[in-house]
């Protein structure tokens, strides 16, 4: 944290609006940006190098797989690791962090040997059995694990309690074979019946002590467009906030469908308009990751079915970026910066005019949209050198004079420019 000292620094300099005075940025603090914050839901389809290489110019740190029981103790005591060992090795050796989500339930604790994404109370001890072998195996290989996922959607048909239950035993279960993993409770999704977060479930999650044992709280803020997704969010830390897990969030999915029937999803022309503004305002928010669901579209689409649809590429066959260079840019230009939110009333622009400057030790990024109808023209001073718009959709970039008017409107300006250590200074920024 001591390179950030000199940009701490900075929230001393006056922001000149003309030829008058305007205070600092509005978050006088600023959020640090983690260097790792950047994560993928099912990625390492293939393992084959054009698949590894592909992932490491996106700039992701992080992907997310669920550990299904039912794939792992296919039968009652034999377990079979193969498949994912060799997962986590591929991860390992592209120098990649997992995060495992243990789930689900398995078809032989059923008499009718279906699965109902249920696990009764007397058969919880055959649930922890494989939690503990699964956790005890992959020590020291998987970095983090994630009990369950969204137990408030239908991934969890039990009661609120008997999830509360389940959670708090397999933390303790995990917590015995491994005391240095990170563990993450959580994993909820918005309420799907009316705009709002499951307040109760959360609190009596807490409240039971069926977090006394995790590190993190995750939550999935899928919206009807980004600034729900942020509200949302919010919402949510504001609740957490009283258990002192406000800055202990990871977001572990979030992202849109370019298809199908959800009500959620996105025309693919819009889809980078929707990835930028959604990961700009949620990491100026604080959570440690965001995982970005998710990596490919599958090879064989239904037109209806909209979990066909959330790729930011088309398929390993064919990486034809849909939201990936936005991501990208996202990933690689935010990430080990510190965040400052800025009003753009201070300079003169409306409320619909959004502004995020990150500020890092070598590179330094300004993004602007403007919401609603319309744009607003925008001028701009940048210090540093090497001055570059990025385009969002195809990731090209173009050199810009240090002095320069932008058009904010609808899909997001991405400027970076190289810091200039020896000369202390914000980005000027004026109505025009």
């Amino acid at each position: 944290m001591k390179r950030y000292l000199s940009v701490v620094v900075l929230l001393g300099v006056i922001i000149l609006f003309s030829c008058t005075s305007a205070p600092a940025p509005a978050s006088s603090d600023g959020t640090y940006i983690p260097d790792d914050i950047a994560g993928l839901v099912h990625a390492i389809r293939t393992r084959a190098p054009t698949e590894m290489n592909y992932l490491e110019s996106m700039g992701t740190r992080w992907i997310l797989r669920t550990f299904f029981w039912a794939d792992i103790e296919p039968y009652p005591g034999e377990f079979d690791f193969l498949s994912l060992d060799a997962y986590v090795d591929t991860a390992e050796a592209a120098g990649l962090k997992v995060l495992g989500v243990l789930a689900y339930d398995n078809w032989w604790i059923h008499d009718d040997k279906n699965t109902h994404h249920y696990i009764p109370a007397e058969k919880i001890p055959y649930f922890l059995d494989y939690v503990r072998k699964t956790a005890e195996h992959f020590r020291g290989r998987v970095d983090a694990w994630a009990i369950w996922n969204e137990p408030n959607f239908h991934f969890w048909n039990g009661t609120e309690a008997e999830f509360i239950e389940l959670s708090r035993q397999t933390a303790e279960a995990i917590r015995e074979v491994d005391s240095e993993v990170i563990l993450i409770g959580g994993g909820f999704i918005r309420n799907l019946t009316s705009f709002g977060v499951p307040e109760k479930f959360i609190r009596g999650l807490f409240e039971s002590g069926a977090m006394d044992n995790v590190d993190v709280v995750a939550f999935h803020p899928y919206e009807f467009n980004p600034r729900r997704s942020s509200r949302i969010y919010n919402m949510f830390r504001e609740i957490v906030a009283d258990y002192g897990f406000d800055d202990k969030i990871w977001v572990t999915e979030v992202g849109y469908p370019t298809g199908g029937w959800s009500p959620t999803k996105v025309n693919e022309k819009r889809f980078p308009e929707y990835v930028v503004k959604t990961w700009v305002p949620l990491a100026a928010a604080g959570p440690q990751k965001i995982f970005w669901y998710q990596m490919f579209d599958p090879l064989n689409r239904s037109r209806r079915n909209s979990e066909h649809y959330f790729g930011l590429t088309r398929s390993v066959r064919d990486y034809t970026s849909k939201g990936a260079e936005a991501f990208r840019l996202c990933a690689m230009y935010l990430s080990d910066t510190i965040c400052y939110p800025m009003d753009p009333q201070q300079f003169g622009l409306p409320k619909s005019v959004r502004l995020f400057w990150f500020s890092g030790a070598e590179n330094s990024t300004l993004i602007l949209w403007k919401d609603g109808i319309g744009s607003r023209q925008v001028n701009l001073q940048l210090p540093g050198t090497d001055h570059l718009m990025h385009d969002i959709v195809t990731g090209d970039s173009s050199s810009i004079t240090a002095e320069t008017t932008i058009k904010a409107g609808r899909n997001p300006v991405f400027i970076t420019w190289q810091t200039d250590t020896s000369n202390d200074e914000v980005p000027v920024i004026n109505a025009r």
